[in-house]
């Protein structure tokens, strides 16, 4: 048009006054058209046929046993030790507070879930006993399981700063279990 001729088009169909013409696509779709067949041809070439490289699904499952491999074992100790750095205990508290706080209350005081912060427990107060209540849950007391949904590392951030609430005893709800003593060994 820069001429000032017209360009033709060639009218394809008409229909109800509604003209179909011949237009080029724009460079960019076609660019885009021959670059997505190139890459699925270099991505299969690469993933399958001489799997230079682990696809992306089998990747995940690797990481995702190497972390829980590297995650270590689940013990008192461990646990105890955690409840005295800082950091571990903010980060549990974080997320306490998003999961917990609802029945145990801000500062685990207890609302309709029992107190956290006495030295009664229901079902055991060693760091492993926690642990295990906060991993498989309390179905008969209406306390999901929150392993799945927190995965292996956030259990073990709220186990951490549950068991540095322990003794605490903040004003809140009566102390409900049996009390529990440092040192006696984890329910079974």
């Amino acid at each position: 048009m820069a001429d000032g001729k017209q360009n033709e088009q060639k009218v394809v169909h008409v229909y109800d006054d509604i003209v179909e013409e011949d237009n080029v696509l724009p460079r960019w779709w076609l660019a885009t058209f021959w670059g997505a067949i190139v890459f699925a041809v270099f991505y299969w070439i690469v993933y399958h046929v001489f799997a230079v490289a682990p696809l992306p699904l089998a990747a995940y499952g690797e990481e995702m046993a190497r972390r829980a491999g590297s995650a270590g074992e689940v013990t008192d100790e461990l646990f105890e030790t955690m409840a005295q750095v800082p950091t571990e205990v903010e980060a549990g508290r974080g997320l306490f507070q998003t999961h917990c706080a609802v029945c145990h209350g801000q500062n685990g005081e207890g609302l309709i879930g029992p107190n956290l912060t006495d030295e009664a427990w229901i079902h055991g107060g060693s760091a492993l006993d926690i642990y295990r209540t906060i991993r498989d849950g309390v179905p008969s007391a209406g306390m999901p399981n929150w392993g799945p949904p927190l995965g292996e590392a956030n259990t073990r951030k709220v186990t951490t700063f549950v068991v540095s609430l322990r003794g605490k005893n903040l004003p809140g709800k009566e102390p409900q279990g049996t009390p529990w003593r440092p040192g006696e060994a984890a329910a079974e």
